[in-house]
């Protein structure tokens, strides 16, 4: 089933489809070797793995199966990373949130605004009973970004997560509808 791509954005940022236009900003920022270190990006990543995830997020949203955005900068268009809402359970019941910002756009509220329309939308308009937001323990500034995004801290999984440098300790954050403010 197909999901309906809602129009989410505040006056900083834009979440919208991934398009074409977008796969030199996207190949340039996934670059930074932050991301593929905190991320599941993959290193070394090139413009066919960009062209790759544009197509892919297309036909999961025509799937029904995960719903990727790019962050946009509301003003002017400009890529500043990527979001998603994916790893659907068969019932839509528990899902994940996975974001990277863009080196230049860190630090200005990008990720915390994104998590939080991404997340308020897939706990709303999805039926997600749980949200899961997981972070490597070393990623302070993404376990700042959940919080400040609504998430409740639940704990350290050990050995949890594979990265491209083999299995990772996560601190795992979890939203559920009665998080959500009124």
């Amino acid at each position: 089933m197909a999901l309906d791509v809602p129009d989410l954005q505040d006056e900083l940022v834009r979440l919208r489809l991934p398009a074409e236009r977008d796969v030199d900003a996207i190949t340039e920022a996934c670059q930074d070797p932050e991301i593929p270190r905190f991320t599941r990006v993959a290193s070394p990543y090139g413009r066919d793995d960009a062209l790759e995830y544009v197509r892919r997020t297309a036909s999961a949203w025509h799937d029904g199966t995960s719903a990727g955005f790019v962050i946009a900068d509301a003003g002017d268009d400009t890529v500043l990373g990527s979001i998603g809402v994916m790893r659907f359970d068969d019932t839509r019941a528990v899902a994940e949130v996975g974001y990277w910002v863009a080196r230049d756009a860190r630090r200005h509220g990008v990720a915390t605004r994104s998590v939080r329309l991404a997340s308020r939308w897939a706990l709303r308009e999805l039926g997600i009973a749980r949200l899961e937001l997981m972070t490597r323990v070393e990623n302070v500034v993404s376990q700042g970004v959940a919080e400040q995004a609504g998430f409740t801290r639940e704990g350290v999984l050990r050995s949890y997560m594979t990265h491209g440098c083999g299995l990772a300790d996560v601190v795992m954050f979890s939203m559920i509808p009665a998080d959500l403010p009124a």
